[in-house]
Order: C-alpha cells, then structure tokens, then sequence
C-alpha cells in the first residue's frame, strides 16, 4: 500500500517540479483541444477538452492552458482520463492553479495500474463568457508521467478560437412553441436566462424527452452552482460515459447532495429521466423538509416508489410540482424539455 501512495507521489512530484524531464518514446504522442460548442453566451459556461493521441502508459499529466482573460473567466477543470476497469480506484487531481492569463492542472493515477495508452480525452477545463468578442484558448504546455516515472514535455501551441455572445437567444421565441402552449411563458423565460438553449433549426423541441445528465446540467446553470474542482466526488462506475459538457455539472451535482447513483455505482447520464427523479433532485438541492410534508393525494400514489414519496409530498406542498391528468403523478414517465424548464425556474423562484 505504501508503494502504491509513493508512486503517485512522486508523480505529482515529477508533474509539478520544474525539473528536466526525460523523453523515451520513439513516436511523440499528440495533443489537441477541443470545445463542447464554438459559440457561448455571456456568463454560460464553455468547456475546453484536451485530448492527446498516440499516448503511451500515461500515469499522471500536467496541463498549462492560457486563455483570454478579457473575454473569459475560468472555473474549474476536472480529469477525463478514463480508468482501466472498473475495480481501478480513483485517481488524484491538484486544484488548478491560476496565474495571470495561465492555469494549471494535474493529475495521477493511483495504485499499482498500467498508464493510459493510445487517443484519449485527457482534461476538461470549464471557462464562462466574459465579454463579447471572439476568445481563444491555447495549449501551453503538456507533461506526462509514465509508469516507470519516466517523464516527457511538449509546448504542442495549439490555438481553440470561440465567439462569445451577448445573447445567444434574445427573444426566447422558437418555431415550435405556439403562443397557447402550456409552457410557453416558461421556455421563453428560461430561455433568455440562458441556462437552456434551443436547437440551430429554431426550434425547442418542448416534448423531447431530457436526461438524467441534460437535467443536472440544466439545475446547475439555473441555480449558478458553483463547480467541483477535481473528479473525487463522483466516483461512478460509468463515468467515461458522461459527456465533457456535462461532467463537471455532475461533479458539483454530487458534491451538493444533489445527486447519487444506482445501486449497482452506476449514473446512467443518457437514460431519460423520469418525473420522481426529478423532484428528488430539486426536493434536495432547496434542501426541503421531507418529514413534515404530509400525506400525497394522488390517484396513483401507491405507485410512488418509496425513495421518492416524502420528496413528491415535500415537492407538491411547495409548489415545484402538479400532476397529469386524471390527478396521476406518473412517477416513472419520462420527464420533457418543457416540464423539466417549468420546474427549475420554480426552483428558481423558491430560491429568491
């Protein structure tokens, strides 16, 4: 055991130093950078992944990024660096450290585990938009650490451009809302807050069914909450299937108390959530009192699971949630873009 924390020690070590580092591959791996959309609003996040091809047995890495100050703040970055299986422990990240237009960010493996090889997403770096204008980000530098704590150095200079808006939707009117639809105040509302955004065609899509990642990322950006710095809090077994978009919103989501896994460790981002998962997640990020919330009077209660009821009774006494017709709940009916949007600004409201 005493091995295994001194490996990833002196990794951290090694990433961190400024000492010279040894180059041992004969083919140089790759870095690039990409970005979640090439265009942002004025304060919505935007989030920049490193990736690097041809890696060989990467342990540990350490990334400079600078960026342009004027036009972006910088929030929070959080490794992408998949593990081996599901039995590897998680690794460990520094927070990143901020100088001047310049942050830093480390990460290792722990344990006695083979290095990462290959194309792989390394790191993912989450700015919000400053100012209007275009904006760019720029791989400084990149150092790995292998396994056998042999280390390598690039400056790969690559250069991401992005525009930053000032509205990415300034009327909040789309094609596919009509002005008597039963959300229509709402999906324009939510729509110039920014925290949802409609599709390039125009449209909302209101009755397209929301994921469970989409919902979280949705909350997050309603309720401005604040982003984990590291990947410790969420040690899912899936992971490495959530999108870079949505990661660190899942990250902070779990550090809040938002939101936990199946019992199996898994968080299922792409499956649809459904209508008692919801008002879970909202019932815990207001923090209600679940014991006091009284007796539920829907029809179909009794088909409420019993993880869900004092949070749907909590949830109904505070106004964040009604049923369907015929006085139903559905607690397992998927929840769409126009129900999902109608909460939140309800948690919104709540919150004032």
């Amino acid at each position: 055991m005493l091995r295994k924390w001194f490996l990833s020690t002196i990794a951290l070590c090694l990433l961190l130093s400024g000492v010279a580092v040894t180059s041992v591959s004969a083919a140089a791996a790759s870095y690039s950078i990409s970005t979640d959309k090439t265009s942002v609003g004025l304060n919505k996040a935007l989030i920049v992944t490193v990736n690097g091809n041809d890696l060989k047995d990467v342990y540990g890495y350490e990334i400079v990024l600078s960026y342009d100050t004027s036009k972006l703040t910088f929030q929070s970055a959080n490794n992408v660096l998949p593990k081996n299986n599901t039995s590897e422990q998680n690794g460990f990240a520094i927070s990143p450290i901020k100088s001047g237009n310049k942050v830093t960010f480390a990460y290792t493996k722990v344990g006695s585990v083979s290095g990462a090889s290959g194309a792989k997403s390394l790191a993912a770096f989450t700015f919000n938009g400053l100012a209007e204008g275009k904006a760019s980000v720029v791989i400084e530098s990149v150092k790995i650490v292998r396994t056998d704590l042999t280390a390598d150095k690039q400056t790969p200079n690559k250069t991401l451009q992005v525009n930053i808006l000032a509205s990415t939707n300034v009327s909040g009117e789309f094609k596919d809302v009509a002005a008597n639809f039963w959300a229509k105040e709402a999906i324009t509302r939510a729509a110039k807050l920014g925290f949802v955004n409609g599709y390039t065609d125009g449209t909302f899509k209101p009755l397209k069914q929301v994921t469970r990642a989409e919902f979280v990322t949705m909350m997050a950006r309603a309720l401005q909450l604040p982003l984990n710095g590291d990947n410790s809090a969420a040690a899912f077994k899936d992971n490495d299937k959530i999108g870079n978009w949505a990661k660190p919103y899942v990250e902070s989501g779990v550090a809040a108390g938002w939101i936990k896994g199946f019992a199996d460790g898994t968080f299922r981002p792409d499956l649809p959530i459904t209508r008692a998962e919801m008002t879970v997640i909202a019932v815990r990020a207001l923090k209600l009192d679940t014991e006091q919330a009284g007796q539920l009077t829907f029809a179909d209660a009794d088909s409420i699971p019993s993880w869900a009821k004092e949070a749907v009774a909590a949830a109904v006494k505070a106004s964040l949630v009604n049923g369907r017709g015929n006085n139903r709940f559905v607690p397992a009916d998927s929840a769409n873009r126009a129900e999902a949007v109608t909460m939140i600004l309800r948690i919104v409201d709540y919150n004032k």
